[in-house]
Formats: structure tokens, C-alpha cells, sequence
């Protein structure tokens, strides 16, 4: 093949110069001193760099990486408005002010990618000089869990420290009482103002005696083992917790005894005495057999009966756990929570005026006795779980031990008409377990539903009732039962199988009955598309045929809840719900007189600020023990839009889903 001269040339050239040996004749000479100068002008060049170094490192700022052309979260795009370009934020950026969107092409020219330099506004900036913040702000539950990262934000300590004793123990709620839960265990504590004295109780500790008042010692023990600083100087707190433990029981003995520790006297030493009488051991803490030694023997019960204040009731039972006689115990009006434990522990039965009391915990603790009377223990487990310190499982042990007499069962129609106590309601569970025929379990479920009041619907009574729900099937034999098991169903939030109830009423039962679910279907399951088939303007007509004025006032609660919730409501249904009778109807949201102006006020406030634990307080204590369902509707309306103001949606539904099944009865 030919080459051009070129090629013939270059490769003559490399030819010469890998023939011609690197270390004898001109050519290596040449190499050589071609190395030797190409080496000096690398050392030059790299003196010259070394002493540029130190220059540059001062010149050139230390931090991330310097771009020196704009990133493409950054390149401008076309203002279509101004014909100028916008720059984008950065997401790598810190964050700042940043305006919507806008569309990357226009139809009419092309985009310019120009650099545009902005700067900012600066921000109008808020100094607000607070103090110290309270040290007691640890919480087994943080963001989403609780109530957010910073709860207690704008709220002064002071403020809070003042409203939390007042918060409801005894609400037959339970979205009241989970809501109250989560505030309670957030973390997260309020500030204090400038110059503020230390409070005589503080923050944590509070906090642990309200979960332990509201029958919620788990919790209270979670947060206590958080705040042992706070619990070493409450002593009120120490007990208001080791009470919980005792009436839930078991009592853990071994924290209650580190509990213990910073404090003295009878109530601790009883304490003492009872956690070693429960294990077996008495006198010095020695093992013994049971009834070896008498308890006249053991210096404890000795010291115990010396000291005035003491506790006549738990002695007594005490001595029988050590080996002595049974107590025989002929009244029991205000027992404390040791002797209560301390009965249950020996299975011993208690007299008939112990349901006399009005505390559930002691009630629960009574329940839980299964040496108590069956009369005496189904009342004492239905009024504890209606104020939810028993849960359903433990009442449905209740209810099975309740005795039959003769042919009650079979007669239960008539009992139900005459007696609408814990014991017929209790015989009712114990026929639908024993029915088999399909026929017997429809009627027993019926009575099981006619027999429930409004506060029970969401609590363990409801729940008890809604598993017999559960044996059967929405089916047109049931179709009877179906708007009052729906209605059961949607307000412990079950809202699946409400909806198969109420599908069922709707296709079979299209009454004022039927048409009273409407808003607490909305509500339980969302608005449907089109407004469904009854929709907002049909049940108002259906619900205000022929309404008296009470049933106009519950229309208008429906209404408001519904409103609250986000539906829409036009302005011709407020006005026929209005009275005609009236010259000026009342504001939608004028408040009850029944509302405490100030919490009022503090919930609207507080909302619109977004403050959440403030805005949960004013909720909590503008329901009170009275729940959802004993509340009057504007109100629980004010709440309910409070809460969805500062993004507690779940806790809004489910105080909504209450007060509608107790409006829709």
C-alpha cells in the first residue's frame, strides 16, 4: 500500500527515534538534554504553584463546593406575565420564599435560560423574650403519635399548669379520653414567662396524676419512669399512681418500692406490707409457710395499728392474707384502693353498699373480684366500663356470671320493658349465647339494641353489643335491626360494618327512622358522590315533616356537625330549620349559654393560631365529663371545626361520629 509523504515522513521520524539507543551517539545526547530541560520547567512550575498555595487558600472561602454556573433547580424560566425571567428555588438551598410554579414553554417564545439574580424581602421578624422551658417535658409519644413536635406552642406555662387539673376523668367517650390521652403523653412542655417563681407542682407531675385519675396507669407509668426528677418531689403524684396500679392491678411492687424511696409514713409502709404479704413473706421479709406464723407476731401490723389516720379496712383483710380468720366485713362504704387490691387478692366477697361508690376505678376493682356477689359485680362492671376504666372483655365476664332465675331467659321481652338495669342486659348476652335458632337471635339482638342509652354506644356496653351484632348477617330477616345497628356500628367507628347495616335500612326501611342516619352516615364514611341517594335536601325534608321544636333543635346540631365536618351547607337549609315562630333566629355560631365564655374563646383563638395543645385543652374541657353525646351540638360543632383548624382530623371525626349517633336516636 502507498502512503502519502507525509506519512512516509512520520513514520521515517519514529523509525530514528526508537532505533537510536537512549545512551550513546548524538541522538541519545539529545534526549537527554531534552529531558533534562523538560524537568527544570516542572520544577519551576511546581515552585511557582507551592508558593501560589497559600494565597489561594486564603483567597478561596472553606464550606461545600462553589458553582460557578447556575445548577438547573436554579436556571430562570420565563415570567409570561412580565416577559423576564423567574428563578426557582433551589431545593439544595436553605428555604426561603418561593412563588407558584409557572409554566416551563410559552406558545409564543422560546424560554430564556438568563441568569436573573433576586433578593429576597426581608421578613418582618417577631422577638418574643420567654424563660426557661419547663424541664418536665418528656414523652413516650412524639410527631404524628402525639399531638406534633411542639405542642404547647404559645400557650405560658402558668396558663397550662392552672386548666390541666380540670381536664374530665369520668367522660364515657373515648375519643374524649384517647384525645386527652395523647395531649397528656406528647412531648413537648410549655414555656415559662420571663421572671416566672417555680410552680408548687410541676408539669410532668400533673400530667402523671391526671392519667392516673383518668384510669390510665400504663400510661402513667410510661411517663413517670421519663420524669423520676419530678415524680421524687410529688408525693401526691407517687400515689395517685401506686392507687391506679393497686385497683387495676396487679400492683408491680418492685417500682412501686423504688417509688417509694424519697418519702415516708403509714400509706407507704401499708404498701410495703401488702407487696410482702402477696408474696409470702412476713415479719422480717423471711419466706414462710402460709399461717406458720400469726400476724399479731410481725412488728409491721403492730406499728401500723399505733399510728392514728390509719386503715382499719386493709388491717383486717391484711391479717387474714398473713394466715388469720377471714374478714367478715359487714360494710364497705369508702374503701381504699390497698384494701380493695388486698380483697381481691384473698377472693373475698364484699358487702352489697360497696355500689354505693361513685369512683369507676374502685368500681372496676370491685368487678374484677371474682369472689364478689354476681348481682353485686355486673352492676359495679357496667358502671365502670360506661365510664371506661373496664374494657368489653371483662364486662362480658361480668355479664356471664350474672345467675338466671327460673325461665328469665325465656321471658327477657318483659323483663326488658320493666328493667332496664347492668342484670337484664347481662341475661340478654347469656340467650343470644345460648340461641341457635336464626329467628330467637334476631329478637334477643333487637332487645340487646333497645336496651342501650346514648352514653353507652361507644364504649365497652356498645362494643359487648355489637360483637352479638357480629353472629349475624344484614340480611332482609334482619332488615328490622338494621338502622339501630348501623347506627351502633358507625358510632364505635366500625364503619364497614355500619355500612352494610345501613345499606340494608336504606333498601328496606325508608323512614324518618332511616332518615335520621343520614348525617352520621356522611360523617362516619364521608360525604357520597352526588350527595347519595337521600342527599342533604331530602333528609331535611324527610327529618322536619311534621317536627316538633326539639326535633327541629337536634336537626339543627345535625346540621352544624355536618358543617363542621366540611359539607357544605347552603343558606336556605339554616332557614328551614328555623323556627317560624321566631323573629330573630339565633347566629349558627352564637355560643350556648350552657359554654364557658372563656374556654370559648380560647378554642377560637387558639385554632386560628394553630396552637394544637392549647386548642386540645379548650376542646377537652369544654366537653367535659359529658362527652360528645351529652353536649349540647354547637358546642361539640366549635370543637370539632377547632380541631380540624390545627390538622386533628381523626380526633375531630370521631368526636363528630359520637355526637351524631347520640342526635340520631
Amino acid at each position: 500500500m502507498s502512503g502519502s509523504p507525509a506519512d512516509a515522513g512520520d513514520a521515517a521520524g519514529r523509525r530514528r527515534r526508537f532505533a537510536a539507543p537512549p545512551w550513546g551517539g548524538r541522538a541519545g545526547a539529545g534526549a537527554v538534554s531534552m529531558f533534562a530541560v523538560a524537568s527544570l520547567g516542572l520544577a519551576l512550575t511546581g515552585a511557582l504553584t507551592g508558593a501560589a498555595m497559600p494565597a489561594l487558600a486564603q483567597a478561596v472561602p472553606s464550606g461545600p463546593p462553589i458553582r460557578l454556573f447556575p445548577p438547573p433547580e436554579r436556571m430562570a424560566v420565563p415570567d409570561v406575565g412580565s416577559g423576564s425571567g423567574r428563578v426557582l428555588d433551589d431545593p439544595l438551598a436553605s428555604p426561603g420564599p418561593s412563588a407558584a410554579p409557572l409554566p416551563l414553554t410559552s406558545p409564543d417564545r422560546a424560554p430564556s435560560f438568563d441568569v436573573v439574580p433576586t433578593v429576597a424581602p426581608p421578613s418582618t421578624i417577631a422577638v418574643e423574650t420567654l424563660g426557661p422551658l419547663d424541664p418536665d417535658g418528656a414523652g413516650p409519644l412524639a410527631g404524628a403519635a402525639g399531638l406534633g413536635n411542639d405542642p404547647w406552642r404559645g400557650i405560658p406555662r402558668a396558663e397550662v399548669l392552672a386548666l390541666l387539673p380540670e381536664l374530665p376523668t369520668l367522660t364515657p367517650s373515648p375519643a374524649v379520653k384517647e384525645l386527652q390521652r395523647r395531649l397528656l403523653l406528647s412531648r413537648g412542655s410549655p414555656a415559662a414567662a420571663p421572671g416566672e417563681p417555680e410552680p408548687a407542682r410541676r408539669f410532668g407531675a400533673l400530667r402523671v396524676e391526671k392519667l392516673a385519675a383518668m384510669g390510665d396507669p400504663r400510661g402513667a407509668a410510661d411517663l413517670a419512669a421519663l420524669l423520676p426528677e419530678a415524680m421524687t418531689a410529688d408525693e401526691a403524684a407517687a400515689r395517685a399512681l401506686t392507687d391506679a396500679e393497686l385497683l387495676a392491678g396487679p400492683l408491680d411492687c418492685a417500682a412501686a418500692a423504688e417509688r417509694a424511696k424519697p418519702f415516708s409514713g403509714p400509706y407507704w409502709q401499708r404498701v410495703d406490707l401488702f407487696c410482702r404479704l402477696r408474696a409470702g413473706r412476713i415479719g422480717g421479709g423471711m419466706p414462710t409457710e402460709a399461717g406458720a406464723a400469726p400476724a399479731g407476731e410481725d412488728l409491721a401490723f403492730d406499728m401500723l395499728r399505733e399510728q392514728p389516720g390509719g386503715d382499719p379496712d386493709f388491717l383486717r383483710v391484711a391479717e387474714a392474707m398473713a394466715g388469720g380468720p377471714a374478714p367478715r366485713l359487714r360494710s364497705l362504704r369508702d374503701p381504699s384502693p390497698l384494701t380493695l387490691a388486698a380483697l381481691r387478692a384473698l377472693q373475698a366477697g364484699l358487702p352489697p353498699d360497696v355500689l354505693s361508690l361513685t369512683d369507676p376505678a374502685r368500681l372496676a376493682a370491685v368487678a374484677s373480684n371474682i369472689g364478689t356477689d354476681p348481682a353485686t359485680r355486673v352492676t359495679a362492671a357496667e358502671r365502670a366500663a360506661t365510664a371506661l376504666f373496664l374494657d368489653s372483655r371483662r364486662l362480658e365476664e361480668a355479664y356471664r356470671a350474672a345467675p338466671a332465675k327460673g325461665d328469665e331467659l325465656l321471658r327477657l321481652k318483659d323483663a326488658a320493658a320493666r328493667d332496664r338495669t347492668a342484670r337484664t342486659r347481662a341475661l340478654v348476652q347469656q340467650a343470644m349465647l345460648a340461641a341457635m335458632g336464626g329467628g330467637r337471635r334476631v329478637e334477643l339482638a333487637g332487645l340487646a339494641l333497645e336496651l342501650l342509652d346514648p352514653p353507652m354506644l361507644a364504649g365497652p356496653v356498645g362494643a359487648v353489643v355489637a360483637d352479638m351484632l357480629d353472629t349475624l348477617s344484614p340480611t332482609p330477616d334482619a332488615a328490622a335491626l338494621a338502622p339501630a345497628a348501623a347506627r351502633l356500628c358507625f358510632a364505635l367507628g366500625r364503619a364497614d360494618k355500619g355500612k352494610r347495616w345501613y345499606d340494608l335500612a336504606l333498601r328496606s326501611r325508608p323512614t324518618a327512622e332511616v332518615a335520621r342516619l343520614w348525617p352520621l352516615a356522611v360523617i362516619a364514611l364521608g360525604p357520597p358522590p352526588g350527595g347519595g341517594a337521600l342527599g342533604l335536601a331530602g333528609w331535611l325534608d324527610e327529618s322536619l315533616h311534621g317536627a316538633d321544636p326539639e326535633a327541629r333543635a337536634r336537626v339543627a346540631g345535625q346540621l352544624a356537625l355536618l358543617q363542621a365536618m366540611g359539607v357544605a351547607v347552603p343558606e336556605e337549609a339554616w332557614r328551614k330549620i328555623a323556627d317560624p315562630e321566631e323573629t330573630a333566629p339565633t347566629p349558627v355560631d352564637a355560643r350556648p349559654p350552657t359554654a364557658d365564655p372563656a374556654l370559648w374563646q380560647r378554642l377560637a383563638e387558639a385554632s386560628a393560631d394553630r396552637r394544637v395543645g392549647e386548642t386540645a385543652l379548650a376542646a377537652l374541657l369544654l366537653l367535659g365529663n359529658a362527652g360528645p353525646a351529652g353536649t349540647p351540638p354547637a358546642v361539640v360543632a366549635r370543637v370539632v371545626a377547632g380541631l380540624r383548624a390545627v390538622g386533628l382530623d381523626g380526633d375531630a371525626r370521631a368526636i363528630a361520629r359520637e355526637a351524631a349517633a347520640a342526635l340520631a336516636g
